[in-house]
């Protein structure tokens, strides 16, 4: 079995809850899950959906077309006309009307926000899951008894249409990119989350002031972006870990600093998670057009990592690498992922472990030299409030002790000093076993190279079609020998993307890759599969 389900309905009327439930209930009867969130920039009113696909198999995705459509008022009827296909099933406020379409009383037996009880009763009696399997997520709600009332009422009210039974056990848990970005930030040492917040990064910022006494860590939402990124700073100069979170516009005025942290050896995690642009542009909705300004922010030459989770697990243990990695080399890495991969649900398996590893610490020998010339580019860490340490931060180029200079041979100096961390840093990074991820059909001539949560259509897509994919996780620096020795001898390679103008086509020209096809969406939605497959058949 494989089906696709839409819930639509207005902003504030329990839609998202509705499908994450659903989710839930699936999921405990052994489905593979996977569910796309599409909602306007409105607290109230608008059209809000849930699309969620359901398999025996793993998915990674969501098609356009939906097997059931549940339209809890009106103007979803008319938004989804178009998803429907000649077999669909339509469930419909019973106020409404259209022919065929089973009526369902939404709004007299679930006004305001308990209309997420009377969706999960009417989908899982469609279904013929049993009453039973919706319960513990009913009696999870805030007024359960009335919760449960309600849920009653409407299963009780239909008649079942399909047979879904138990295929097995749960396989995972429901989870969002940016729960497990958030996770991964913990168990990797944070200390501190400063954030503005800015869709679609805000929910890491909520998740973690929710639970950061669960965390034991602190939750900073300072004046603006500019205020978020030089708290982060500062609590990184005395030796907390510290991250900050933001979207396009905000990292744009993040940037001044990242320089900042470039010339001051600063270890900073900066998550950067995409929406379609310029500027304000469509705010909850995604995109992959920050790339290259991610990639080459900032003023001046520094090393820095770009890394891009296009799963979960990838989100979790990137990011707890991402912390690691910053204080290792002192560097800022940028996580760069996008609405998609931030808030759509996915059925996760992570297995958390913290991982927390000692950075290069002045041991207390002779006068401490905050940016000593070393072998590796690295100098020792020493932190204000230790007995007998000068610890010197600065914009300016600098000496040794950090003292400022502009004689031409101590600037080239220190510059080759920050060179060569950087070479030792590619070392490091482009000798990692997941440093680009393959998938598909591996023996395939026909290939397709990725990047971040594009990753999830073409993946389920290559399978059915018969090609190989290729994805890098870190952007920068680039692993282009891995990328081109992957692709081989490919007959066909296509690049594909959520950027109008092929930014990361771009990035592939750079390093010497050429793809034959550039294929491209950017209307602020992520691909979906059947479009895909639609997409991929006029190649």
């Amino acid at each position: 079995m494989d089906k696709t389900i839409i819930i639509g309905g207005k902003a504030g009327a329990g839609i998202k809850e509705a499908g994450r439930m659903l989710a839930g209930v699936l999921a405990n009867l052994g489905y593979h899950v996977f569910g796309y969130v599409d909602y306007p920039s409105l607290i109230r009113g608008g059209h809000n959906f849930v699309t969620l696909r359901f398999s025996e198999r793993p998915v990674n995705s969501v098609n356009k077309k939906a097997d059931i459509i549940v339209a809890t008022d009106g103007r979803s009827i008319k938004a989804h006309e178009e998803d429907a296909k000649g077999d669909t099933v339509w469930l419909i406020n019973e106020k409404e009307e259209k022919e065929g379409a089973i009526r369902v009383p939404f709004k007299e037996v679930a006004p305001g926000f308990f209309k997420s009880s009377s969706v999960l009763g009417a989908v899982l009696k469609l279904l013929g899951i049993p009453l039973e399997e919706g319960l513990p997520f009913i009696l999870s709600l805030p007024q359960r008894e009335k919760n449960e009332q309600i849920y009653r009422e409407v299963y009780n009210s239909l008649d079942s249409v399909f047979e879904v039974k138990k295929v097995g056990e749960r396989k995972g848990e429901i989870m969002t990119g940016n729960e497990n970005i958030a996770l991964g930030a913990v168990d990797g040492g944070l200390d501190f989350y400063i954030a503005y917040p800015m869709t679609p990064a805000s929910p890491v910022l909520h998740y973690l002031a929710k639970k950061k006494s669960e965390f034991g860590i602190k939750v900073v939402h300072p004046e603006n972006e500019i205020g978020a990124i030089n708290m982060a700073v500062g609590v990184a100069y005395a030796g907390k870990r510290s991250m900050v979170g933001t979207s396009g516009g905000g990292f744009a005025l993040m940037t001044e600093t990242l320089s900042l942290i470039g010339m001051s050896e600063t270890p900073m995690v900066i998550y950067e998670a995409q929406r379609a642009g310029p500027s304000t542009g469509v705010p909850t909705y995604t995109a992959q057009a920050d790339l290259l300004f991610v990639t080459f922010a900032g003023h001046g030459d520094f090393p820095r990592v770009v890394v891009a989770p296009g799963t979960p697990e990838e989100a979790y243990y990137l990011t707890r690498d991402s912390l690691n990695i910053a204080w290792r080399y002192q560097i800022p890495v940028l996580i760069l992922g996008d609405k998609h991969l931030g808030e759509s649900y996915f059925l996760a398996d992570i297995k958390r472990e913290r991982v927390v590893e000692e950075p290069k610490l002045w041991r207390g020998n002779g006068e401490y030299r905050r940016y000593e010339i070393t072998e590796d580019g690295i100098s020792p860490l020493a932190f204000p409030g230790q007995e007998g340490v000068v610890v010197k931060g600065t914009s300016y180029e600098h000496d040794e002790r950090g003292i400022t200079v502009e004689d031409a041979k101590l600037v080239k100096r220190m510059q080759d000093k920050r060179l060569r961390k950087g070479e030792t840093l590619r070392e490091y990074i482009l000798f990692r076993e997941y440093a680009v991820v393959v998938g598909g059909d591996k023996s395939s001539r026909k290939v397709i190279v990725t990047w971040g949560s594009t990753w999830g259509t073409a993946l389920d897509v290559a399978k059915e079609l018969g090609y190989k994919v290729v994805r890098p996780l870190f952007l920068e620096p680039f692993p282009a020998d891995r990328v081109m020795e992957e692709i081989g001898s490919a007959e066909l390679v296509i690049s594909l993307e959520c950027s109008a103008s092929g930014q990361f086509e771009r990035l592939l020209n750079m390093h010497g890759i050429r793809s034959h096809r550039n294929i491209k969406k950017y209307d602020g939605r992520p691909f979906f599969r059947d479009e895909l497959i639609e997409m991929l058949g006029e190649v």
